[in-house]
């Protein structure tokens, strides 16, 4: 299952994906958890506990998808 695959995603990359992902999550948990209490701060509440864990989460598991060659062609001309 898990294979040496011929391109492999650099960590910086993954975790700039980390980055892009947590600003729009931490923007829609903040306005759910807002709107479904009524009170901001339990929104903000929601948000710090969830960027934190699932940053960690989202991370290793981005990295472990980066092991899979599945979904993944490669490139017919690849960059010197």
């Amino acid at each position: 299952m898990f294979q040496q695959p011929q391109w492999i995603e650099r960590a910086m990359r993954s975790m700039g994906k980390v980055v892009t992902w947590r600003i729009l999550v931490t923007i829609t948990n903040f306005i759910g958890g807002w709107l479904a209490s009524g009170n901001p701060w339990v929104g903000l509440g929601v948000v710090s506990f969830a960027l934190v864990v699932n940053s960690i989460l989202y991370y290793f598991h981005e990295r472990a998808w980066n092991r899979l060659d599945w979904g993944k062609q490669p490139n017919p001309q690849p960059e010197v």
